[in-house]
């Protein structure tokens, strides 16, 4: 906490930024520094790759451990199959074959910016994450913060430090350089660590619970919680119950989907006098909305007619489709099917996993993310 409050007040540049979440949504252990993106970055996940070990075996000096998700998912791929499917079974004997599947899959697919927007992002329930841009997550320490009312209880939050890394070579290695160094000076009585490599064996505790916890969660009554869009009989369903939005409502909701799961912002960007769309987002977001308000018409939309000009029908269409929500999910639930305004009030997004959203088309079904049209999107 010492090395946050230091750099945060020294800071001239906004690389480093301080923040607390509820201790139940979001923990990871003190000894852990994450690699975070939003977005895919070449030049620097190659330099994580070119100086993973020296990366790791730094921090392991004093106790910390690495985490580079491509790496985790390496290691899962390295693995007997037949050793870690039947660990998956001993652990989750609920799943079904198919579940089990998904689930290795998952593990062994996983990135680094769906760990970011998926797991980070939803359940510390902090916006940025979704367009966060290449940083370091380090947990600095556990608060109680005091009831808000007599009635409360006190709360535990967890307070954790992003460092942005910079756009040149070797900013990983030269950051962590910089906070051990730093972490050195301050700690009265160092304690080195010579770093191990052990076997390639199943980890179930610290950061790796918490994540093989959550893929799990969300794999468990997968069925129960998905989004089907049929886009030949135009119809949705959320948790199995189907939704009664007529077809532009469907493209609105799809359209938001399709923001929030398959482009790098995250979500849908507002249109109006506190949002100024550039001419490059007027196009691109046009060029979607009609394409997707296509689907579900007998006849396509042909006109160049402006985005902005369709924005008050849009925010209209959205407010339907949120009061049809509530009316029919539990409250509890809502919130992964429910078209909610960020922290900034800057866009939509729809915070449910991409990988329990299918669309049903004349090819077939297929997951969400993987829709054919979305590739001729830009």
């Amino acid at each position: 906490m010492l090395y946050a409050t230091s750099v945060c007040l020294n800071d001239k540049e906004n690389k480093y930024a301080l923040f607390t979440a509820e201790a139940k949504g979001y923990r990871t252990d003190d000894k852990y520094v994450i690699y975070l993106e939003s977005d895919y970055m070449p030049l620097i996940n190659e330099e994580i790759l070119a100086n993973y070990d020296m990366i790791a075996n730094l921090l392991q000096l004093w106790n910390f451990e690495f985490i580079y998700i491509p790496k985790l998912s390496q290691t899962f791929r390295e693995m007997d199959p037949s050793y870690l499917f039947d660990i998956l079974r001993y652990m989750n004997p609920r799943l079904s074959a198919e579940m089990l599947d998904s689930l290795y899959a998952r593990l062994t697919l996983f990135t680094t910016e769906s760990y970011t927007r998926d797991y980070v992002a939803t359940t510390s329930k902090k916006d940025f994450f979704y367009t966060i841009e290449p940083s370091l997550l380090i947990n600095v320490g556990v608060s109680l913060l005091p009831p808000a009312t007599p009635s409360q209880r006190e709360r535990c939050c967890v307070n954790m430090l992003t460092i942005r890394l910079d756009d040149e070579p070797n900013s990983v290695f030269n950051e962590v350089r910089r906070f051990v160094d730093c972490y050195e000076n301050l700690i009265t009585e160092p304690e080195y660590h010579r770093p191990k490599r052990g076997k390639k064996l199943f980890r179930y505790h610290g950061f790796y619970k918490q994540l093989f916890d959550f893929l799990v969660r969300h794999h468990t009554n997968g069925e129960d919680n998905q989004i089907i869009i049929d886009i030949p009989a135009r119809r949705i369903w959320l948790r199995g119950v189907e939704m009664a939005m007529s077809a532009t409502q469907l493209a609105t909701y799809v359209f938001i989907l399709h923001q929030t799961c398959c482009t790098h912002h995250g979500g849908l960007i507002k249109a109006g006098q506190h949002h100024p769309l550039s001419e490059k987002d007027i196009q691109r977001l046009g060029q979607a909305y009609r394409a997707i308000c296509n689907l579900f018409r007998d006849t396509p939309i042909v006109c160049e007619r402006s985005y902005i000009d369709d924005v008050p029908n849009i925010r209209g269409y959205i407010a339907r489709i949120r009061t049809m929500i509530e009316n029919q999910i539990d409250t509890q639930d809502m919130d992964y099917y429910y078209p909610k305004d960020s922290a900034d009030k800057s866009m939509y997004r729809v915070a449910i996993n991409p990988c329990f959203v299918k669309i049903r088309h004349a090819g077939g079904e297929c997951l969400f993310t993987d829709f054919p049209l979305w590739k001729q999107l830009k």
